[in-house]
């Protein structure tokens, strides 16, 4: 374990309830609830507990469990069958589960998926 740095994890727990937004590095976890954006330099796993209600997420890769009501800018984002997500999605690769429910748009598979979009691209 000499020269290994282990990574940070960051849980919120079912009973936990963040007003603004939230900004971590490593591994998040949501099991409760964030009303607000949340960047995660690293990953975030929306637990099925789990909700956020906010403008934004960004992380390097996402994992819905739970509900989401925001627009998702990451690397990879996988949404389980038990998923809820409205908003736009944008990264390079995207995984649906069969029985997820997402309503909004997608743009997926090129490394401009992950750039800022254009005043008429996007509501």
């Amino acid at each position: 374990m000499l020269g290994r740095r282990q990574a940070t994890l960051t849980y919120l727990g079912p009973e936990t309830e963040v007003l603004g937004d939230l900004k971590a590095k490593g591994q998040v976890r949501i099991d409760g609830v964030v009303r607000g954006s949340v960047y995660v330099e690293g990953e975030l796993e929306v637990g099925p507990t789990g909700r956020v209600e906010g403008e934004r997420i960004e992380a390097q890769a996402v994992q819905v469990h739970g509900e989401v009501k925001a627009d998702l800018v990451a690397g990879k984002v996988a949404l389980s069958k038990t998923a809820r997500v409205t908003g736009s999605i944008r990264a390079q690769a995207l995984d649906v589960e069969a029985g997820a429910v997402f309503i909004g748009q997608s743009l997926t598979g090129e490394h401009k998926a992950l750039e800022a979009p254009k005043e008429d691209q996007w509501p």
